[in-house]
């Protein structure tokens, strides 16, 4: 009895799991990756959700960075009402003719204390109707597409998860 348990256990984890990347899969298909912040030119891709002055997106930023010539980034800004300083910055990283930079800038802290004086970026509201639309409401939130797994807050596992 107690091997049926659990085999049934088991069974139940893997479509689950199956149930879920379908679920993901599912909720990628309705999100405009053109209207994200793209950098990097690798093969293996990664759907992430950022505030400009989460210090574990920064953290996160940090460790994915070095490899965006292996890697694919759609960044959508999620800025914070409670962050005041995250509005100027995402607009910045939005409508920046360089946007890696951009982020760059951001993300290192330039910014901090002092955001930049840019006009408001109407990308960035997209990308808020992006996220509420999927209900993220935490920041970092990642999606990695070679298997659909969601990956949410700062975990420093992403890189194995991605393959790297």
């Amino acid at each position: 009895m107690l091997i049926l348990s659990l085999i049934v256990l088991l069974l139940g984890t893997v479509f689950s799991e199956d149930l879920y990347s379908e679920f993901v899969k599912e909720q990628v298909k309705g999100i405009p990756l053109k209207k994200a912040v793209i950098v990097g030119k690798g093969d293996n891709k990664l759907i992430t959700f950022i505030n400009p002055d989460c210090p574990h997106c920064r953290q996160e930023w940090k460790e994915l960075r070095p490899y965006l010539h292996k890697l694919k980034v759609y960044v959508f800004l999620l800025p914070f009402k409670r962050f005041p300083e995250s509005y100027p910055k995402a607009f910045y990283i939005a409508c920046s003719k360089n946007r890696l930079k951009a982020l760059d800038d951001v993300l290192s802290g330039k910014f901090d204390g002092e955001p930049p004086k840019v006009k408001e970026c109407p990308l960035v509201y997209e990308h808020i109707k992006i996220a509420q639309k999927l209900g993220v409401q935490s920041t970092p939130y990642n999606i990695v597409l070679r298997n659909y797994k969601v990956i949410e807050g700062y975990n420093p596992h992403l890189l194995k998860e991605l393959g790297f």
